[in-house]
């Protein structure tokens, strides 16, 4: 399993575009539109998330069952296959993927009530039928099982948990301050070795020739070190509020194509975005400490000030452009996230989620509002029924036959 997210197969084979998801949905848009895709992608993402709850897995499990979908869906068509039978071998192989393995009986047996409660008559409750998808589904995922969530990269963005846990048995200052002394010792064992073998012009020549080689470390390589550890300290304090609204966030991120087009550190810092937008955070209310935090402002003010760094930000604002992150990229992850609320609204309307969006709930037209749970179940066996027909009877049924025929009698 891959530690190093720019090394995976996440990074390397999952990350696509807008044209290859595109193109992975032509089939489908012939029997339903852009936003009853996009509908059904939420009512998807629920039945997965209602299934990982009967069988009492844990969020994590769930979201890769729900990126293991996603990325199936990429290389076939919803009118091709059946998406409940699907559906539910995603969430037992991600299960497993997670090391919180289910029994097959088990996931059909809770499959059958959840999928009951939506009048879905679909699914195959056999346990073979299940089995047999499941290894139908791991060869179109290419056997690449291995998920980066942001939930990780947020925790650590906002300093709840050290990226690097364990590996540093020296604070910042210790290792800056050895770092130093290493450095200084070596410029001093030049320094004599230069003396020894021919005075003082050598000992100048010495000199001359380490500012040449640049040995030793630079100021930009020292602060990117010291920066870039990983564990926590020196960074901004974040209130409670602003992390469950960004963790809440990244959770409705998966009823989206987000997971596909943007690495999870992008889509972690998108949500913090939405949080920090949604929350009336001040100064002061940034410096409020969290029990859940590892490092207090004041801590991180000490260190920086004690390395000769800048000091930690203070404002949102500041906190957010300290990451070299593209910009263009960071907001059109935040407008892919916040098209969702709307449209989400309108096909499953919800009190709370009303509350918290305000007027961007509003549906943008009555058409829109009609298609609810029940009209995405009928276009799901709609979508099939009208595909299996013109595979049985296409629009050139014939004609090559006929073309055939007309070629003879040409030639007699």
């Amino acid at each position: 399993m891959s530690s190093n997210f720019y090394t995976s197969t996440h990074a390397n084979y999952w990350l696509l575009t807008r044209s290859e998801l595109q193109n992975g949905r032509e089939t489908d848009l012939k029997y339903a539109t852009h936003h009853q895709l996009y509908c059904l992608n939420i009512f998807f993402a629920s039945l997965i998330q209602k299934l990982g709850k009967r069988l009492l897995l844990r969020q994590i499990p769930i979201a890769t069952a729900t990126v293991y979908f996603r990325r199936f869906y990429t290389k076939n068509s919803v009118c091709e296959t059946n998406p409940y039978l699907v559906l539910a071998a995603c969430v037992f192989v991600a299960a497993k993927v997670e090391e919180t393995p289910v029994h097959i009986k088990s996931v059909v047996a809770e499959a059958k009530v959840v999928f009951a409660e939506h009048n879905i008559k679909m699914f195959p409750a056999e346990p073979h039928k299940l089995g047999e998808m499941e290894f139908y589904l791991l060869e179109d995922l290419d056997f690449h099982l291995v998920i980066f969530h942001p939930y990780r990269a947020l925790v650590n963005i906002l300093g709840r948990e050290p990226a690097d846990a364990g590996r540093f048995p020296k604070t910042r200052v210790e290792e800056d301050v050895e770092v130093k002394r290493v450095e200084a010792d070596e410029r001093k064992k030049r320094e004599d070795e230069a003396r020894r073998a021919g005075g003082a012009g050598a000992v100048a020549k010495g000199l001359a020739a380490t500012l040449e080689d640049g040995e030793g470390e630079s100021e930009a390589e020292r602060i990117r070190r010291l920066m870039g550890r990983g564990s926590g300290e020196g960074l901004m304090e974040i209130d409670e509020g602003t992390l469950q609204i960004a963790w809440f966030t990244i959770n409705d991120t998966y009823r989206t194509d987000v997971p596909l087009l943007y690495p999870p550190y992008v889509v972690a810092l998108a949500a913090v975005y939405i949080a920090f937008t949604l929350t009336t955070m001040t100064g002061s209310a940034a410096r409020t400490r969290s029990s859940s935090q590892v490092n207090t402002l004041a801590a991180s003010l000490e260190t920086n000030t004690a390395l000769g760094l800048p000091p930690p930000p203070t404002t949102p604002a500041e906190f957010l452009a300290s990451f070299e992150v593209s910009l263009p990229v960071l907001f059109s992850c935040v407008q892919d996230i916040i098209t969702l609320y709307p449209i989400w609204e309108a096909f499953e309307p919800s009190p709370q989620r009303a509350s918290v969006n305000g007027a961007a709930a509003t549906p943008g037209s009555a058409d829109t509002a009609k298609f609810g749970p029940e009209e995405a179940e009928a276009l799901v066996r709609k979508m099939i029924e009208e595909h299996m027909v013109d595979v049985g009877h296409p629009d050139d049924a014939g004609k090559t036959a006929l073309a055939e025929q007309t070629k003879k009698r040409s030639r007699s």
